[in-house]
């Protein structure tokens, strides 16, 4: 795996996020963001790799939710 950095993402081309007018606002903004704790802890996503595992080895099963996938509305036996 490729050493990850806080500025990473500024490497590759993106078309998900908008041009942000003021670089200067958006450096301001990610500063802060930085100061911030993760959203993430080491714990929680060891935790999930193993409730995943679980899922492969069909002791359980996995519904995803979000604005990736479908909607629960969206959701028919035709779709």
């Amino acid at each position: 795996m490729k050493k990850w950095k806080i500025n990473s993402w500024r490497n590759y081309p993106v078309k998900h996020i908008p041009k942000y007018e003021d670089e200067k606002e958006l450096n301001m903004v990610l500063n802060k963001i930085k100061t911030f704790p993760p959203l993430v802890f080491a714990g929680e996503t060891r935790h999930l790799k193993d409730q995943l595992a679980n899922v492969v080895d069909r002791k359980a099963f996995l519904l995803q939710g979000g604005d990736c996938a479908e909607s629960f509305a969206e959701f028919n036996p035709d779709n």
